[in-house]
């Protein structure tokens, strides 16, 4: 039978260090006003050798960051009848030593553990009375992590300290590329990109607490990111013509990742701005595109669809059609703003529309009258040539007033051309 504490208000620290000292196994419930910091650590003799916590690191996102093959870790999660049978199993079968998988466990402690330093909690203990000494793989010696979460946390300046789990921060799309790609910084980015809060960062990137927070502080001086609570500045600049190099981006994909349009240098790429994900001028014409894509890419040509939606919102619209090329989500409409779209009362409500419009209600039902900002926005396309230079700017007159497909095809050369 397990024994249970009493409830009671503490130092986070303080109750690690307390149950730690126990000579029993101890499970420590530490409760506080912001649930998103709430915490559950198992501890055996002085070590924390179980932690649930939304601060803290997959451990697959952890085993992949020392190039553990993920097939290697999957294998292991199914042979294996818990995280410790896993992690034992990686080790014998030599994807790492005892002493590096001890290494990647105290700074997955520490990355729980660091923001929870200065902070009271309700403190719960439970005691069972079954005592076991095994040695758990993948421990961390509890105080030594209380220390170093104390250390850690003390570097930090104010405002970083000051940040939680529920925190999104806006990426901006037209930030530079971030050095290295693939490396810490740039997955940072690329995740606050994608709208994901604070906590979902901290536990998909391989960073210790401390280090993802000065590294959001460092993006936002760089004004790669900002704070939600922040509003766009929203400057349209002038229409681009053909013959003007197109401004760079990166943007979410629906399918996954993210894409950087001058990636795509040395491909033609065909580029439509779009209105919200159910729009019903918008999603016809992107019904007659998919059934050009193979044709687009035997002349390699690649499409990319941007639309004012978030990706949640464009599953429920574009993405029902399935199409085959990225589809791309600028809601806060940062990439329009630079491409000079604009809105129009006279475009949205032009009779030219109408046969589009009843297509549309068609394919997408009420959902069509959702707007997301986007409603008198006039769509756009651009064909954008190899080396990055516009050959054509179309900017629809009128909503449904999109570039002739026959213009498209005059312009991507035949695959035996």
């Amino acid at each position: 039978m397990t024994q249970v504490s009493t409830p009671h208000v503490a130092s986070a620290m303080q109750a690690v260090l307390s149950a730690a000292s126990k000579r029993q196994p101890a499970e420590l419930h530490l409760s506080f006003l912001a649930p998103e910091f709430n915490t559950k650590l198992q501890i055996c003799d002085g070590q924390i050798t179980g932690i649930i916590s939304a601060l803290a690191p997959h451990w697959s996102t952890l085993l992949r960051s020392k190039d553990v093959p993920a097939t290697a870790i999957t294998q292991a999660h199914q042979d294996g009848q818990s995280v410790p049978d896993t992690l034992e199993l990686l080790v014998r079968r030599r994807y790492l030593s005892m002493e590096e998988m001890d290494a990647l466990a105290h700074e997955r402690v520490l990355s729980a553990l660091v923001p929870l330093a200065g902070r009271h909690a309700s403190v719960q203990l439970h005691l069972p009375k079954a005592v076991s000494h095994k040695r758990f793989l993948g421990s961390s010696n509890a105080q030594d992590g209380v220390h170093a979460a104390a250390q850690c946390a003390a570097t930090l300046r104010a405002h970083e300290a000051a940040m939680t789990p529920g925190d999104r921060f806006v990426a901006t799309p037209l930030a530079s590329k971030i050095e290295p790609e693939g490396g810490p910084i740039d997955l940072v980015y690329r995740a606050a990109l994608r709208g994901l809060t604070l906590g979902q960062i901290a536990q998909r990137v391989p960073m210790r607490w401390d280090l993802l927070v000065r590294t959001i502080s460092y993006l936002m001086g760089l004004g790669a990111l900002r704070s939600l609570a922040n509003d766009v500045e929203h400057n349209v600049s002038p229409k681009l013509q053909a013959g003007q190099m197109a401004p760079d981006f990166i943007l979410p994909d629906l399918h996954g990742g993210e894409v950087r349009l001058s990636a795509l240098r040395g491909q033609r790429v065909w580029l439509t701005f779009n209105r919200q994900s159910t729009c019903a001028l918008c999603n016809p014409h992107h019904a007659q595109i998919i059934t050009m894509a193979d044709e687009m890419k035997r002349r390699g040509v690649q499409i990319l669809s941007i639309w004012g939606s978030t990706l949640e919102d464009l599953q429920e619209g574009i993405g029902r059609q399935h199409p085959p090329y990225p589809v791309l989500a600028d809601p806060n409409d940062e990439t329009y703003d630079q491409y000079g779209l604009t809105h129009s009362v006279a475009g949205t409500l032009d009779v030219r529309n109408l046969s589009t419009i009843v297509q549309g209600f068609k394919m997408m039902g009420t959902k069509a009258l959702k707007s997301d900002g986007e409603l008198m926005r006039m769509p756009a396309e651009l064909l954008i040539d190899p080396d990055g230079r516009i050959a054509v700017a179309h900017y629809n007159s009128f909503g449904s007033d999109w570039l002739p497909f026959e213009r498209v095809l005059e312009w991507a050369p035949a695959p035996n051309a």
